[in-house]
């Protein structure tokens, strides 16, 4: 098969994939219901376009939420994804379709991925392609996307191939082949990703690797291995500097719930919020649902009948025949991430005892660890369907059947439970709805969305002008020092000043609102705003410069190579 006709399927295999995946997309609007995320995530994508259109970038502060007063998640949660729907809303584009456009351009970016990381690693076209629909079409990927609407989950998928292939090419490349550069950039890359997609995905991540790598303990410890690996780390903090150290910053000075371990770390009850071993199997149950006790009223949790047929019949063929190392170590992973996804994995004994669970425990739900399954379990059917020659079209053939059927039956369910929502503009969605309110400072309640100030004790007090984190109030203040309440919450980085310039002093006031000091006999204007600390420019500059340089080095080391 000559190049052009590989690429041509590839390009085929790619939209298949992706279209496929976006089948629900079809109904009008998209299901909404009140206790998932989508609400939380139009929230985000309002904040980063607001954060643009005023001269903000990248985005750190977001106005919008909870009545503007503002909310700091563009800080703790990786948004550079969200990008995407943001710059439609600049474009005029309607909430939720901006929303389900961004959801298909995630959908062929994971195929996209899927097929050229697979076709890489596997080196045989067909098993690639068959991976690639697997992994894409699993069941709570679909589960993910279009009823938790966990935007930060979903778009990680796109990096774990990538991902992959970097430690593949680092381990299992001849060393002639093996370049340094590249192998460090494209894991660096993949990394980057998921940091900017779902920083709970990345810690499950980097212990995963950590396994790997101790698995091909002999292939990890060679010099150049060590070496590319560490420049990877390095090129990695390097790109992501702007977000790590505003991250840093506000986790150890900025009390929120999330840096103190509130409840929404579940630390105790992690366990008990796994996937049940019976829901594994639940290939034509109820796709709505919740994290709660009774399985008839939990969403579906299982990796999908394509994968668990394919998993099965791996297994079955490692015991008879194939029985090389690499597929042990990759069906071994399989397994394990599908038992850390239940309520049988020991969770609240190991979070209790060891340092390193009580970080892992931080993914919030065990059935996380699905995604890492659909991956692992993807890759060991296409490595498996590469040694079966003779029978490897017409197991395409059933796989590709099976997946189209599974996916109808995915999206008849969704078209008959969900509960849809139209949002045309973002007035429409509701601007307190803060998940778990990890990021909300410690001392603020929600009755905060609601409340606007009056400020009784002064003369005179009016809002002139307020466009994302700046307003501006005229005061007056004949009598003696007070203050004016803003309707911003008090987040590291707000500033004061008077009509001259003149800084004034910033508190915090009531449920955790600035106040302003107003000195005695003061009239006249007073602006609050948001400024980035020097020190968080700085690390901005230091992540577009190390980003620029070492795509321009990528792209000079291809060309001199073509």
């Amino acid at each position: 098969m000559n190049k052009k006709r590989h690429s041509l399927c590839d390009i085929f295999a790619i939209i298949f994939i992706g279209l496929l995946a976006s089948l629900p997309l079809i109904f009008k609007g998209i299901d909404g219901m009140i206790y998932q995320d989508l609400q939380f995530h139009l929230s985000r994508t309002e904040g980063v376009k607001e954060g643009l259109l005023s001269g903000q970038f990248p985005v750190m502060m977001q106005s919008v939420w909870m009545s503007g007063k503002g909310y700091p998640v563009s800080i703790f949660y990786g948004d550079a994804p969200l990008y995407i729907p943001a710059i439609l809303r600049m474009l005029g584009v309607k909430v939720i379709t901006s929303y389900k456009i961004f959801v298909l351009v995630v959908n062929i970016l994971t195929a996209t991925s899927a097929v050229i990381s697979f076709k890489r690693i596997v080196k045989d076209d067909i098993a690639a392609y068959v991976g690639a629909l697997l992994y894409a079409t699993a069941s709570y990927r679909y589960v993910d996307i279009y009823v938790r609407a966990a935007v930060g989950e979903y778009v990680s998928f796109i990096f774990f191939p990538i991902i992959a292939l970097a430690m593949y090419r680092i381990l299992f490349d001849d060393e002639e082949k093996n370049d340094f550069f590249e192998n460090s950039f494209l894991l660096a890359l993949g990394m980057t990703g998921l940091i900017e997609s779902h920083i709970l995905s990345t810690v499950m991540t980097v212990f995963l690797l950590t396994l790997i790598c101790i698995f091909f303990a002999k292939r990890t410890f060679k010099k150049k291995s060590i070496l590319t690996i560490g420049a990877a780390v390095l090129e990695t903090v390097m790109i992501n500097l702007y977000f790590i150290v505003p991250f840093i910053d506000y986790y150890i000075n900025e009390p929120v719930y999330a840096g103190r371990g509130g409840d929404h770390t579940q630390a105790m009850l992690i366990r008990s919020s796994g996937a049940y071993l019976s829901q594994f199997v639940d290939f034509f149950g109820q796709i709505f649902g919740r994290n709660i006790e009774y399985k008839e009223l939990r969403m579906q949790l299982t990796i999908g009948l394509p994968l668990t047929i394919a998993l099965i019949a791996c297994l079955v063929v490692f015991l008879i025949k194939q029985r090389k190392y690499p597929y042990f170590v990759i069906g071994f992973m399989s397994m394990l991430t599908l038992f850390m996804s239940t309520d049988r994995f020991p969770w609240n004994t190991l979070e209790g005892r060891t340092h390193l669970f009580r970080l892992l425990a931080k993914v919030q739900f065990p059935w996380r660890y699905l995604a890492a399954a659909i991956f692992f379990t993807s890759l060991i059917t296409a490595l498996m369907l590469k040694e079966a020659a003779k029978s490897k079209t017409a197991i395409m053939i059933a796989a590709v059947s099976l997946c189209i059927v599974m996916t109808a039956v995915f999206t008849v369910r969704y078209k008959q439970g969900y509960e849809p929502v139209n949002f045309k503009e973002y007035s429409e969605v509701d601007s307190g709805y803060m998940g778990a309110c990890e990021y909300l400072k410690e001392g603020s309640e929600l009755e905060i969305i609601e409340y606007v100030p009056t400020n009784p004790q002064l003369e005179s007090y009016e809002v002139r002008y307020r466009k994302d984190n700046k307003i501006v109030m005229y005061v007056s203040n004949p009598g003696e020092e007070s203050y004016v309440e803003v309707p911003k919450v008090n987040y590291k980085g707000y500033f004061a000043y008077d009509e001259n310039k003149n800084p004034l002093t910033i508190r915090n006031g009531y449920l955790n609102l600035i106040d302003v000091v107003v000195p005695k006999g003061f009239e006249g204007e007073i602006t609050v705003n948001f400024k980035q600390p020097f020190y968080w420019v700085i690390s901005t500059v230091i992540s577009f410069v190390s980003l620029a340089f070492l795509v321009v080095l990528w792209t000079q080391r291809k060309r001199s190579k073509a």
